[in-house]
């Protein structure tokens, strides 16, 4: 479940509440998803590839797509 989710959001300078707010998904379900406790789901993954404006594949690599 390795994924680049908060680095990109980082380097986006967005914070998980921003992100939480442009995706519809709970701040407590990115920071699982981030620290690799949680898959997400294949619609999140677009929904997080949308706000922080990068390809899914950036993020998720090879599950990504």
């Amino acid at each position: 479940m390795t994924n680049r989710l908060r680095e990109v959001r980082q380097e986006k300078g967005m914070s998980q509440l921003r992100l939480a707010y442009l995706t519809g998904i709970q701040p407590s379900a990115i920071s699982r998803v981030e620290n690799g406790h949680m898959a997400a789901f294949p619609n999140w993954r677009r929904r997080f590839a949308l706000a922080l404006r990068v390809r899914e594949n950036e993020i998720f690599g090879s599950q990504g797509q």
